[in-house]
């Protein structure tokens, strides 16, 4: 059985929705998620995680965010910041009021510090019951770092809504992952920070200081049911590494709270990733999403793991042969 890094369990338990489960392998000592077969329909996915290899990790009603948030607010000395926060958490809303309060108050770094630190002691005390050896994560190195700089990850990462300091940053992330061009990229903030929207943004901890490595945004397209994630952008530096998943499952939260029930998106394949380009979509349309095969390194198939399923395309939307491949998420 492979020691489990504290710090990393704790990540794994932040992303942790309504609509999933999280499960270890004591073998590999990786992580895996599964969407609840209510909200998949598939029974088979959770079949494998009755192997003894396997251990369930909290559900999210376990780890009692709400609980932790309540906690972090006691913890706070400042008479009015405390009032404003305990207040934010009376009645219905309660997890966006608190949100919005931690900036009004100037306390989302000391917020995140406080939820993770909770996280890890919950994963503490996961292992210790599910006789889980771990280290202690202060003294453990990130398992992908080597000896150049840019695969050496900070492990702390936190998602805070988009606010106009961070704008400049997060148009050179657009540049960065989706080839904008510096126009394009800085209209695309601009539009981002508009109130009806929701935006977010990954920061992660590097030699001390604070640095953008992801944004995502979501448009409400049917009055607050129905939001369309656009865009969704992780340096390419930073890819792999998880920011992407917690930037959506993130979002997710958001759009939840503003009452939203579904999420969509669309993934255009304009240069031959995946088997439905080049092909006449208008003929045997559902036959040949079915048989969709990923040869290019085509997105669909992250939003695939995140529990999303392709509803449809609109053939040559594009260019001829070039489709936007549409996927879609309940929510509620």
């Amino acid at each position: 059985m492979k020691k489990l890094n504290l710090k990393t369990a704790a990540e794994e338990f932040e992303m942790i929705s309504s609509d999933g489960r999280v499960f270890y392998n004591t073998e590999t000592g990786e992580f895996e998620y599964c969407i609840d077969p209510i909200y998949s329909g598939i029974d088979d996915d959770y079949e494998k995680y009755e192997d003894d290899d396997w251990i369930a990790a909290p559900t999210q009603y376990d780890l009692g965010e709400y609980r932790i948030m309540e906690d972090f607010a006691y913890s706070v000395t400042d008479p009015r910041k405390h009032e404003l926060l305990c207040v934010a958490l009376q009645g219905r809303g309660a997890f966006r009021r608190f949100k919005d309060t931690l900036h009004l108050v100037d306390l989302v770094d000391e917020w995140y510090a406080f939820k993770h630190r909770a996280f890890v002691k919950i994963a503490k005390e996961w292992c210790e019951e599910n006789g889980i050896e771990y280290d202690d994560y202060s003294n453990t190195q990130d398992s992908k770092s080597d000896s150049t700089p840019e695969n050496v990850y900070p492990e702390n990462v936190i998602v805070i809504p988009f606010v106009k300091k961070i704008e400049e940053s997060a148009a050179e992330v657009l540049r960065d992952a989706l080839n904008y061009s510096k126009h394009n990229a800085t209209e695309e903030a601009r539009r981002m920070m508009s109130s009806k929207r929701i935006a977010l943004a990954a920061l992660a901890d590097i030699d001390g200081l604070l640095h953008v490595v992801g944004v995502i945004g979501a448009i409400p397209q049917y009055g607050v049911t129905g939001w369309e994630i656009h865009p969704l952008a992780v340096l390419k530096q930073h890819q792999g590494r998880g920011i992407g998943r917690l930037l959506v499952v993130s979002l997710e939260s958001e759009v939840v709270d503003r009452g939203g029930v579904m999420l969509y998106l669309g993934s255009d394949d304009d240069h031959g990733a995946t088997s439905l380009y080049g092909v006449d979509l208008y003929e045997d349309t559902f036959s040949k999403i079915e048989s969709i095969s990923n040869v290019g390194n085509h997105p669909y198939e992250f939003y695939e793991k995140m529990g999303y399923k392709i509803v449809g395309v609109f053939p040559d939307a594009n260019g001829i042969g070039k489709p936007d491949i549409l996927m879609a998420k309940r929510l509620k």
